[in-house]
């Protein structure tokens, strides 16, 4: 089944008239991802059949002002996406266009995208340092790292980048020495995995 979130936020992605308004229809999209999860009120008022369908349309399109292609009426091509996401009853999908809207754009300008999963939350310095790493590792321009707190880790992170995993963590190794101690004496590798080894089967 295709990914519909995805292909509206391609649709957009692709209509836009240049970066600068790409930029501005993004930031839009966050902010209004932003009030759906965070707005109850939002959320019941675009899934409330008995608002008309133009005021939807214009509480969305609000959320982008005037950009650079689109004239100074304000923003068209924003303004049609949003007319056409009421019309077609896909509202509430919109914080997960938003954030495949944000990945295509990370794309396109060479930003890596990299969760970091940690026992506690990293200091600025200590993210800053595997941010520049994993820029240096993937080939991007820069990374833009998203910080998620796991207790369950003990210590250490886990960083995952699309399908690929390398696990730095207490309980990823703990893990890996209970595998090898269950297996059976002759097909043992001797020396369980080193810590930071990707995860078996990803990556």
């Amino acid at each position: 089944m295709p990914d519909r979130r995805r292909a509206w936020a391609r649709a957009l992605f692709l209509a836009a008239p240049g970066r600068e308004s790409s930029a501005a229809y993004g930031d839009a999209l966050e902010g209004l991802r932003e009030a759906f999860e965070s707005d109850a009120r939002i959320r019941n008022f675009f899934s409330d059949p008995s608002v008309p369908k133009p005021a939807k349309t214009g509480v969305l399109a609000a959320a982008c002002g005037p950009t650079p292609g689109d004239g100074p009426v304000g923003p068209a091509v924003f303004g049609r996406f949003c007319a056409l996401m009421v019309d077609k009853g896909r509202t509430q999908l919109l914080p997960h266009i938003a954030r495949s809207y944000g990945e295509l754009r990370d794309a396109d300008e060479g930003i890596a995208r990299l969760e970091v999963e940690a026992a506690r939350a990293p200091a600025d310095e200590a993210l800053a340092r595997i941010a520049a790493a994993w820029t240096s590792y993937s080939g991007a321009t820069s990374t833009r790292a998203r910080v998620r707190v796991n207790p369950s880790l003990i210590a250490g992170y886990r960083l995952r980048a699309g399908s690929l995993r390398i696990d730095y963590s207490v309980a990823g190794r703990l893990e890996r020495i209970r595998r090898e101690l269950a297996r059976p004496l002759g097909k043992r590798s001797g020396t369980p995995d080193a810590p930071g080894t990707p995860a078996r089967g990803e990556g």
